[in-house]
Order: C-alpha cells, then structure tokens, then sequence
C-alpha cells in the first residue's frame, strides 16, 4: 500500500547530519528519503528512515549492504542514528550514483538495442552477486536502476524491501513488499490460492527477481509493458496471457534479444533463464553476435510534427491505435512560444465556426469516451467480484 511523504523529506540545505552537509533531496518514498550530502567534499546519498515507522528495516537494509561488494551494486559508506541525542531516524550512507534512473534514461536517450542489452547485462551481473551472497531484491524496476552519467554503467539501487537467509520476518502479508507490475505469475497464483488461508505467505526466489527484471527488458526493448491490466485484473493477466514478443511489437527489437527477453517471461519457473549468471552468458553471448542493426535507436526520435503534442497524442485517432504505432524517445524539440496574452485572449472571446463545431465534436467524443469507461468499470467491478479476492498493491 502507499504511505504518505514522510515529514523528513523537507529537511533543507545546509542541515547536518551525522556529520553530513544536506545540499538537496534526491527522492523519496513510502518509507523515508535520500538526500544529497557531502563530507570534506565528497558526495554521498544520505537515505533517512523513519525508525517508528520501518521498525527493523533500516538493520534489514545495512546487513544486506554489508554483504554486497559489487561494481554494479550501489556501495555502503556508513551507517547511524539522528539526532544523537534522541534519535528519530535511521540514517544509511551510500555511494552517490550521479545519473539517471534507467526509465529517464531510456526516455531521454532513446537507447539502441547494443546500449540497453549492456545496462541490462549490468544488472544482471548484479543479481548475480547479490544471489550468490543469499541476498534477494525484491523490487526489480526501472526507479531502482541508475545509470551512471560517466560511462553508462548501470547500478542496482534500494535494498529497502531487500531479503536475505535466516534474516527475521518483518511482514505478515501474504505477499512480500514489491511492486505489483512486476510481481511473477506464481507469485499471483498463489495469492489466489491462498488468500483466504489463515498465515499462507509467498516466499519468493532468485526467480521472482529475474522474472522482474524481464519486465523491465521488456519496456526497454518495446517502451510498453508486457502486461496491462488494472488493479482488479492484473493479476489475472499475469497468470494467464503471453506477452506478444518484443520483435513482433518492434521490428527494431534483434532477434536474439527478443529471444533472452522471453526467456525471462516464461510462465513455468522450470522454463525460465535458470539464474542470474545464465543471464549474464545469454546476453554476452547475443552481443558477440551483434551487428551494425544493433546500433540503431529502438524507437523513432521527436520531431517538429511532435514538438507541441504531449505524449504524441495529437488525435483521438492515434490514442486509440497507439498500440499499432512505434513509440517515440529522446529530447524533445523546443515547444512553439504562445502567443501574446492579448491575441490569445481574443481568440478565446470570438471563437471560430470551425473552432466551435471542433469544440462541439470534442464534446460528443468526450460523452462517449465516458460512457465508456463507465460501462468498463461496472464490467471489471463485476468480474472482479466474482474472481475472488483482489490482490494487494503493495508499491514501495
């Protein structure tokens, strides 16, 4: 479930912490924030974790970091209580990892496949060394990859809903922490079967970890995800439908990458890319074969025709076919200045005839776009009802 911002995350520039000078926040989320600090000049990112709220999660996070020494696992510096005197909150200081998040990066860069099948085979040798040291995840996604600005190399971040064996339980929920989108199949099977048995809980695997990082191959090679469904019927999407192969969705999508990216979104853990070192060989071994059509951008880049239309949905057209058309990444071109207040003004006090008969059309379109998705609600309201339970969004 999501919690509210934590009060933290307004702490402002200059605040010391543990030694640390606060220059500005780098995000947040359910259970604390990260900031940007320094110490004699050095950067670090400071993560701030309300201890009346995540109880034994901040040890949980520190004893995983201190099992993990890998160049593409984020690094432990250090770690303590704030203030000193009466402490409110945990503090973690880790390695600062100047660059983007993998989706930015991805939207900004629109990435071949070469330079995705690298970040990715980066990630995997991450997982890598995390499960060889007993260590899970968790919560494999695009926020908690960060692509360094440096040289491109791509980091495993936030081991805030982290696992390890023998750690101490800290949730009761049937299903752990994770974020739903990139749950496995069996991990929803089981939700199904066992939501009405009293103390039933999903123990997940190396497999759930690389089975979230297919999904996050999957929107890289594609930029949609393999699966949609909303809060009442993902579930059951999961479980039940294929994923359309990333080379059928895009053409720009090499053969042999498509082929890896399946492999993770096999529905039978048995069929899947057995661990994360099987991976790391699979998609060194793609590379060795890669030739100049590996160095093209996935995605068409912006142009003028899409210079001042959000999202390149400029129609109700090309909304609904938006699944036939090959998405668009990279930088923007710079949007049309408006017009001065005053033409603006007077246009919107004379309208035209073309202009009101538009206004008239898009007011039919829009009556009917919410006849329908009222009559969809009702539908999924229905069947969800009677497909049992509903399954717990648990982002973190």
């Amino acid at each position: 479930m999501r919690h509210k911002e934590p009060a933290l995350a307004v702490l402002a520039p200059g605040v010391q912490v543990v030694g640390y000078t606060v220059e500005r926040r780098l995000g947040s989320g359910g259970f604390g924030a990260v900031y940007l600090a320094r110490c004699e000049g050095q950067a670090y990112a400071l993560k701030l974790l309300e201890l009346a709220r995540v109880g034994a999660r901040v040890e949980r996070e520190v004893s995983i970091l201190l099992k993990l020494r890998h160049p593409n696992v984020v690094g432990l510096h250090g770690f303590g209580k704030w203030p000193a005197a009466a402490p409110e909150f945990g503090v973690i200081v880790m390695e600062y990892v100047e660059g983007r998040q993998l989706d930015v990066w991805a939207s900004e860069e629109n990435p071949s496949a070469r330079q995705v099948a690298h970040v990715v085979l980066d990630v995997a040798r991450a997982l890598e060394a995390v499960h060889e040291a007993g260590v899970l995840h968790r919560d494999v996604k695009e926020a908690n990859v960060m692509v360094r600005t440096v040289d491109g190399a791509a980091k495993l971040v936030d081991f805030g809903v982290g696992d390890y064996a023998g750690a101490p339980g800290i949730t009761a929920d049937i299903l752990p922490p994770g974020t739903p989108e990139y749950r496995a199949p069996e991990a929803w099977s089981f939700f199904r079967q066992h939501a009405r048995v009293p103390g039933a809980f999903y123990t997940p695997g190396p497999l759930d970890d690389l089975w979230a990082l297919g999904v996050v191959l999957y929107q890289l090679l594609t930029a949609r995800p393999p699966f949609v469904g909303d809060y009442f019927t993902l579930a059951d999407v999961v479980i039940t439908n294929e994923a359309l192969a990333p080379r059928q969705v895009n053409a720009r999508v090499p053969a042999a990458l498509s082929d890896v990216c399946l492999r993770l979104l096999e529905k039978a853990p048995a069929a899947r890319v057995p661990s994360a070192g099987a991976l790391r060989a699979a998609l060194e071994e793609a590379l060795r074969g890669a030739d100049a059509t590996w160095d093209v951008p996935l995605c068409d880049a912006h142009g003028e025709d899409t210079a001042t239309t959000e999202g390149d949905r400029d129609t109700f057209d090309k909304w609904l076919n938006e699944p036939l058309r090959r998405p668009r990444r990279g930088k923007r071109l710079e949007q049309e200045r408006p017009p001065p207040l005053e033409e603006r003004s007077s246009a919107t006090a004379r309208p035209s005839r073309p202009a009101l008969a538009s206004l008239r059309w898009g007011a039919a379109a829009l009556a009917l776009l919410a006849v329908l998705v009222a009559v969809g609600w009702a539908w999924s309201s229905r069947t969800s009802r009677d497909a049992g339970a509903v399954p717990p969004r648990q982002e973190v």
